[in-house]
This record gives structure tokens, C-alpha cells and sequence, in this order.
């Protein structure tokens, strides 16, 4: 064989109806060939499943069967393709003028029909395949995809769809309503797969992202900044979901109570809670156990969107079991926190 100039447009594939012989012994036969066939595709890492989920377009179809032959032609590229079980995409970029991006692009199906076309134990699947010269006018092209329908040779039987391969090139995806075997030619609408829903999908995902960026810009709002007066300010923003998104302390040691407690992202009532737990077993906390009535009085100031009267139950029974004396400053408001008692629990649990 002789090098040739490479042409782009030499070769097309047509939509001719193809003629196959029918019968058991037949489709015996293509089954064998697919078989094999497929086998082949492994040894070039070509994957049936990437050939039915990216396809080319028609054109792109007709640049890899020309490109196909063009391989046919070239000795040194068969050696090769057949050494490394590749593309040369350099190579090839050079001698076709063709980008390598679009090599790459083009790679699986230009592997399937220089397989298909050069190997004479696959002349089942090649007699389905309909190429004409692009120049021959005479070409009567009739198309089924009017009807949603795709025709071709069946390479994969599943429960309810089956993988086609058409005269056209194409791995088709179909729907089938009764069981169909490998190298029977069947007919049906194209199952749908992740690549028909591609744009459904990506609108889809974008919408998520957007509510989701949303609700993070939310979750990190500061609503409410609460500053607890004990030895040591601890001052906490909360959001609006009334969680703790940011706390720090101007002293080391409300920094280490911090540390300790691990306030974030906690419910404001629990983090409070914990807080005045450390800050008593720690003495950070004026408290006269003899004389409750001396105790210092702890002030919590609220600054920003007020905080809902009887949200902080835990704080309230825990500050009441330890006789903690404790005043809000609820912006501007100042009031105490309800009265604890066990009637309230058993409500809130039953609640």
C-alpha cells in the first residue's frame, strides 16, 4: 500500500438500507463476530459503554471513517497502532492536518472503523455499514430518526434496552419490549442516558449551587452577637438559625475556655450551657455557695436581632441547679431567665 494524501471528505456513511441475510445460521455468525469484535476493542482500551455515552455528530463520524481509511493506507501507522494498541496522535496530527485535541476527541470511533473495516473476520458487521464516495450523487438517503427510531445490529442484549450498532457509525442506546440476542439486527427509540439529560442535569446543578451558596451566605449572617460577662467576655455571633458561626475572647483564658467548650456551629442554648459549666468548675464565676444572695450577678448582653423569650432551657436549668444569678440584656430589654423547674421539662419533652 501506498501513502496517499489524507481527505477529509472522501468517505461518507449514508442512510441506505442495509441488506443483511437473516436466519439462525447468520446471525450465528455475526454474534461470533461481535463477540470477537468486542474482545478486540478492550485490547485498545475502547469501551462499548463511552461509545454509546459520547457519540459524535455526523460529520465528526464521517472526519474518523476517512480517517480510518486513510490508516488503512499507511503501513507504518498500522505497525504502529498495532505495537502500541494507540493512536500516534502526533503522528497523525501531522500527516492529516487535523488538531490532536480533535484526534483525541475522535479516537474510539476511529479505532472502531479501522477494526471493523480492516479485519476480513468481521464481514457481518461490515456488509451493515453503508459508505459511499461523496461524490456519487446517486446516494438515496432515507432516514428512520423522523420517528425517533434507530435500526441497527444488536452488539449488547440487556433486560429491557439494547446497544445497536447502525449503518450510519452510531452506538445507539434503544428501548426493546422482548428479548432480543447479540447479532439480530433490532429497531426502537433511543433510551435515554445521562447524556440526553445533560442540559437538565446542568440546570439542575446550577440551581443547587445557587440555593446552596444562599444558604451559606445565610448560615454565615451574623443576626445576634451575645456577650456573656464572666472573668473572662465571651462574646458569640449567632445566625439565624440560632447557631454559633463565630466566638472569641480578649483574654487567654476566655481563649482557652473557648478551646474546651468547642462552641461552634452548636445551638446558642447549648453553647451557653457548656459555657457557664466550664467557667463554674474553672472559678471564672463569682459565686458564694453559702450566701447565693452575694453571688455576682451575670450579665449577658444581646446585641443586634433580639433573642426569642424561652429559647435557652438548658441555660435556664442549669444556671437554677447551681444557683447562678443571671440578667439579660435582650437589646435594650432586660429581663431574667424563666424559672426553671422539672414541670417545664416534662412539657418541653413532651413537646
Amino acid at each position: 500500500m501506498e501513502n496517499r494524501s489524507f481527505n477529509k471528505n472522501k468517505y461518507v456513511f449514508t442512510t441506505i438500507p442495509s441488506m443483511l441475510l437473516v436466519g439462525d445460521s447468520a446471525e450465528t455468525n455475526r454474534s461470533k463476530q461481535i463477540s470477537l469484535f468486542l474482545n478486540e476493542l478492550n485490547t485498545y482500551n475502547v469501551l462499548l459503554k463511552d461509545l454509546i455515552s459520547f457519540p459524535l455528530k455526523e460529520d465528526d463520524r464521517n472526519i474518523a471513517l476517512n480517517i480510518a481509511y486513510y490508516i488503512y493506507d499507511n503501513e507504518e501507522l498500522i505497525k504502529t497502532i498495532t505495537q502500541k494498541k494507540d493512536l500516534p496522535i502526533l503522528k497523525l496530527s501531522k500527516l492529516t492536518k487535523i488538531k490532536g485535541e480533535y484526534l483525541k476527541k475522535y479516537r474510539d470511533y476511529i479505532m472502531v472503523y479501522y477494526i471493523i473495516l480492516t479485519n476480513p473476520n468481521y464481514k457481518g458487521i461490515q456488509d451493515y455499514f453503508r459508505i459511499q464516495l461523496r461524490e456519487d450523487n446517486n446516494v438515496k438517503s432515507i432516514s428512520n430518526k423522523k420517528q425517533n427510531l434507530y435500526k441497527g445490529i444488536v452488539v449488547k442484549s440487556l433486560k429491557k434496552s439494547a446497544y445497536i450498532l447502525t449503518s450510519m457509525g452510531e452506538f445507539i442506546k434503544i428501548k426493546i419490549y422482548n428479548k432480543i440476542s447479540v447479532g439480530e439486527v433490532a429497531e426502537g427509540k433511543e433510551k435515554k442516558t445521562l447524556k440526553n439529560n445533560k442540559i437538565y442535569i446542568s440546570i439542575l446543578l446550577f440551581l443547587i449551587i445557587i440555593i446552596g451558596s444562599g444558604i451559606v451566605i445565610e448560615y454565615r449572617r451574623t443576626q445576634s452577637i451575645i456577650v456573656i460577662e464572666t472573668s473572662s467576655n465571651i462574646v458569640m455571633h449567632i445566625n439565624k438559625f440560632n447557631k454559633v458561626i463565630y466566638v472569641y475572647s480578649p483574654t487567654e483564658k476566655g481563649d482557652k475556655l473557648i478551646q474546651n467548650v468547642n462552641m461552634l456551629n452548636k445551638d446558642v442554648d447549648q453553647a451557653i450551657a457548656e459555657t457557664f459549666e466550664y467557667a463554674l468548675d474553672n472559678q471564672m464565676l463569682e459565686i458564694n455557695k453559702e450566701f447565693p444572695a452575694l453571688s455576682k450577678k451575670i450579665l449577658i448582653t444581646v446585641n443586634g436581632q433580639p433573642l426569642k423569650y424561652g429559647i435557652l432551657n438548658k441555660t435556664s436549668k442549669y444556671v437554677s441547679e447551681n444557683n447562678i444569678p443571671i440578667v439579660i440584656n435582650n437589646v435594650g430589654n432586660q429581663q431574667k431567665l424563666p424559672q426553671y423547674s422539672s414541670d417545664n421539662e416534662e412539657k418541653n419533652t413532651k413537646k
